[in-house]
């Protein structure tokens, strides 16, 4: 058993919508329900004690798993309907029942008057968390069947808004554990033709640190990310893509070391001598062309040792800082990395390499970060650009 909780402004959408061919009116109190439009008018009457109040409507869709088909009757669903209001609250005022047919999943929807008949205004706040609670304690004392998530539901099945809703949903499922940033999540949902959009505090400048809220849109139907799921909501999301941050942080940060298993084998493994794959240059490898010209044997013997690595330097996936490149880091600079394995094992990039401000975390980029970039109304350095975005404190320095 799950519930969704909605309210609205107009009475007729709601009621022409519940009432479609094949629908079964389980109970009505309060209004007369002969026809949509009886059912309408009853209602209006009444919301129009109460004309300040923008959103009358009250509609709650409740569906039920698979595996309580069998048990639901029309009688149980009212029984279910009943003890579900009083719970959230729902009393003292106009009402309807209709069970539908046209789904495989077993379904009501209860259709009521937020305008009660003392003209009170029936309150929705916290009404996710008392729903949650209802429907659990509902399911509890019937034994209902807990669902297992919107993994389970038959996305085939499914039309107009409802399966543009879950399209976004399986999009985000998808994309969120790859990202740990709203940018890299932005882009990859880009592609599936879907856009974010942020809500900015109040007079705040349009920054990562000012968002509210996220929302979804795909074709012209747009939902708020917590109207998709609540893990989708802004609080939700910023929470997993800094986790998600942390740890490609502290697995670029923190050195690997293999530790033999034995003593046998302490005293016979030799040190094995691994080629850095980290050039000091800020400037990109060289051209094929360039390549092409390699020293002759004498210039190569004379080509100076490869800088000694230090044991508690950090690590690039795979590969450890010489005390060089480290300490050119450290020094405010950059270094480029050439042929960094990717954590997924899917192939190997280059990417620039700097420190932030406080020098506790390595960062990257595609290109150099002393270019200057345009970042709203600012141009900076793209350093600084990394860092905002990554919600951390830097002193930018600005055209």
């Amino acid at each position: 058993m799950i519930a969704k909780n909605k309210k609205g402004k107009s009475f007729c959408g709601c009621v022409r919508y519940v009432m479609n061919e094949g629908a079964e009116v389980l109970a009505a109190e309060g209004v007369l329900a002969d026809d949509a439009a009886s059912i309408t008018r009853d209602f209006a009457i009444q919301r129009s004690g109460r004309p300040e109040i923008k959103q009358p409507v009250g509609h709650i869709a409740v569906a039920f798993s698979p595996e309580d088909s069998s048990r639901l009757t029309s009688d149980f669903m009212l029984t279910l309907a009943h003890e579900y209001m009083r719970e959230m609250g729902i009393s003292n005022t106009q009402y309807i029942v209709v069970r539908h047919h046209n789904t495989d999943h077993e379904h009501f929807h209860i259709v009521y008057n937020r305008i009660d008949n003392d003209l009170k205004l029936i309150s929705v706040n916290n009404d996710y968390r008392r729903n949650v609670a209802a429907c659990k304690k509902l399911k509890d004392r019937h034994r209902l069947t807990y669902g297992t998530g919107k993994d389970k539901v038959n996305r085939p099945q499914l039309t107009g808004v409802d399966k543009v809703k879950y399209q976004i949903y399986d999009e985000i499922a998808a994309n969120l554990p790859k990202c740990a940033t709203y940018i890299s999540l932005e882009q990859r949902l880009r592609q599936a033709g879907i856009t974010v959009q942020y809500k900015y505090r109040r007079g705040a400048e349009e920054s990562p640190e000012n968002i509210q809220g996220v929302s979804f849109e795909k074709g012209s139907i747009t939902f708020k990310g917590s109207d998709i799921d609540r893990k989708f909501s802004h609080a939700n999301l910023s929470k997993v893509l800094k986790q998600n941050m942390d740890t490609t942080l502290k697995r670029i940060m923190e050195p690997e070391v293999t530790v033999p298993k034995t003593k046998a084998e302490r005293a016979t493994t030799q040190p094995e001598q691994v080629s850095p794959r980290v050039v000091t240059s800020p400037e990109p490898p060289k051209s094929s062309e360039q390549e092409a010209k390699k020293p002759s044997a004498q210039e190569t013997s004379k080509q100076p040792v490869p800088p000694r690595l230090a044991k508690k330097n950090p690590t690039i996936p795979g590969i450890q800082l010489s005390d060089e490149q480290w300490e050119t880091l450290r020094s405010g600079k950059h270094i480029f990395a050439v042929n960094v394995e990717r954590t997924d094992g899917n192939g190997k990039f280059s990417t620039y390499l700097f420190l932030n401000d406080d020098k506790n975390r390595i960062l990257s980029c595609a290109e150099n970060p002393d270019n200057f970039v345009k970042f709203g109304k600012y141009e900076m350095r793209l350093r600084d650009k990394v860092q905002i975005e990554k919600g951390l404190i830097t002193r930018a320095t600005v055209k």
